[in-house]
């Protein structure tokens, strides 16, 4: 039919490949153009690549080099031969185990998402698969870190015992049968989940300052000492309370005194979570004279430490709490268009999207809300009368409990009708009306789904509604509390539906814009 050479090299395999079809007229007009068909042969290279980065590939279609790997077995520099330097440089490695199948392989950062799986390679003991499991977990595990709609760039071996899976379910071995679909779904959601969370903290500036809490570092002094062989365990375990210790070294309040953007630049103060300088300052000296309390009652009192002993501790201690007064700080500059903020840690300028970060903030303070008892309620002075279709009125009953969780009180008003006397105690004055038929048309969406996903879908709904808005003036006060608030939280990252909270500029690359560098 066609004509196919195997030729052996003296390392490796070179196939050729030409006048496909040529005695058989019937099928060959069925073939699609050239460049169609020479993409199929492209994507199968492209996936036994990927799957076998320890050899080297080369692709030529007409005497021109398309694809060449280099064989170094290195996944990384597979990925940049075939994709180039733009993907090379967004992706993160995952490595992980969990109930005997283990998880390697590489996703890309959201700033390199695309809106079709085309980009997406799954493999089973190194052979190319598509599964829906599998799929499923990485859509479930990105869903918060990408925008919605957008799949992540993806190559993900699976690693397991063959006796597991059942590889004759589909003529091309293209599908095959778990033998345990769960623990495949949790292996892969927790892999690419723990990678996501540990590259959003190695790399965010919220991380950076956040932050440590003191008792920590205390413990931290007593855990070293013990193994140097300063203070015995038995000593360490009885005379301490750190609990005290935490008490008296927590922050004293002070009202906070923030300076205006009409102020000069030399004139602004740099801020670390919700301290002042005046803060700073009473906080030192309340540190210092904690740790010298410490060291002189508990331990000159309770433990037979020498002189040289006492004073490598006082050092120790002096020395940890230094640390925690070097909390890195980030300094308010200013708002720009009504809806980014700007802040600079260090080198580096970070512009804060206010609508997304205040939609992680509410997300996060309303999904508390909703899976605790303590359900928060405001009261409307003149109740709100909402009209429904029926398929709406019939999603209201399906779900009744999931609004009176987050803290609706509704009550039905005839057959079509609503009546909303109140709703979340957000603080903020929203056209609940609106929000409300907005959520109905989330759940209209979702369903089919599973009663997680409709929460999901509700709270972040309820919370991207509820969020102040774009071109929304706030006061300074107003801008620096929101900063405060979000980096306490532990993904700061991304809004519930994957847009990014803050993009980060460095000095180096505005001075080399400007041709500095």
């Amino acid at each position: 039919m066609y004509l196919m050479r195997f030729l052996q090299l003296q390392h490796g395999t070179k196939i050729e490949i030409h006048d496909v079809f040529y005695n058989v007229p019937a099928r060959f007009k069925f073939l699609k153009k050239d460049h169609t068909e020479a993409g199929y042969i492209e994507d199968v290279i492209i996936r036994t690549a990927l799957a076998n980065p320890n050899i080297s590939f080369k692709y030529i279609n007409n005497g021109k080099i398309v694809i060449q790997t280099s064989g170094s077995a290195d996944l990384k520099n597979t990925i940049y031969d075939i994709f180039g330097k733009e993907i090379y440089n967004n992706v993160i490695p995952i490595e992980y185990e969990y109930n005997n199948i283990k998880v390697q392989g590489m996703i890309g950062l959201p700033v390199i998402s695309r809106s079709t799986r085309m980009h997406q390679f799954t493999y089973i003991n190194s052979r190319y698969i598509k599964d829906k499991t599998i799929n499923v977990a990485i859509d479930k595990a990105c869903e918060q870190k990408y925008a919605i709609n957008k799949f992540p760039f993806i190559v993900i071996n699976l690693t397991l015992s063959p006796s597991n899976i059942d590889v004759n379910v589909h003529p091309a071995k293209l599908e095959v049968k778990f033998s345990d679909e769960s623990s495949v779904f949790d292996a892969i959601y927790y892999a690419i989940l723990k990678t996501l969370e540990a590259h959003n903290r190695d790399t965010s500036p919220f991380t950076n300052i956040k932050k440590v809490d003191n008792v920590e570092n205390i413990n931290r002094i007593s855990n070293d000492l013990i193994n140097n062989g300063v203070i015995k365990q038995e000593n360490a375990s009885k005379k301490y309370d750190f609990g005290a210790i935490e008490e008296k070294i927590k922050p004293q309040t002070v009202e906070s005194s923030y300076k205006t953007p009409e102020k000069r630049e030399d004139e602004r103060s740099f801020v670390s979570l919700n301290k002042n300088e005046n803060e700073e300052k009473i906080n030192e000296n309340n540190n210092q004279n904690v740790v010298n309390s410490y060291v002189e009652n508990n331990l000159n009192n309770n433990i037979n430490l020498n002189e040289s002993q006492q004073e490598k501790y006082m050092a120790v201690s002096q020395e940890e709490i230094k640390n925690e007064n070097d909390t890195l700080q980030y300094k308010y500059v200013g708002q720009i268009f009504d809806t980014y903020i700007i802040i600079q840690i260090k080198d580096k300028m970070y512009i804060i999207d206010q609508h997304a970060a205040h939609e992680r903030l509410l997300y996060e303070q309303i999904k508390e809300a909703y899976y605790s008892k303590d359900k928060q309620s405001q009261m409307l002075l003149i109740p709100v009368l909402v009209e429904l279709v029926q398929k709406e009125m019939d999603v209201v009953r399906e779900n009744f409990d999931m609004f009176e969780k987050s803290g609706f009180i509704l009550e039905e008003f005839g057959d079509n009708a609503v009546k909303i006397s109140g709703v979340p105690n957000i603080g903020y004055d929203i056209d609940y009306k609106s929000m409300f038929k907005d959520i109905l048309d989330e759940l209209l969406g979702a369903s089919k789904t599973q009663t997680t996903e409709k929460e999901f879908r509700f709270i972040a709904t309820l919370a991207c509604k509820a969020a102040v808005k774009g071109h929304m003036r706030l006061d300074v006060k107003e801008q620096i509390a929101l900063i405060d608030e979000m980096v306490k939280l532990d993904n700061p990252f991304t809004c519930p539906h994957g847009r990014p909270t803050a993009y980060e500029i460095s000095k180096y690359e505005i001075e080399r814009r400007f041709l500095r560098k």
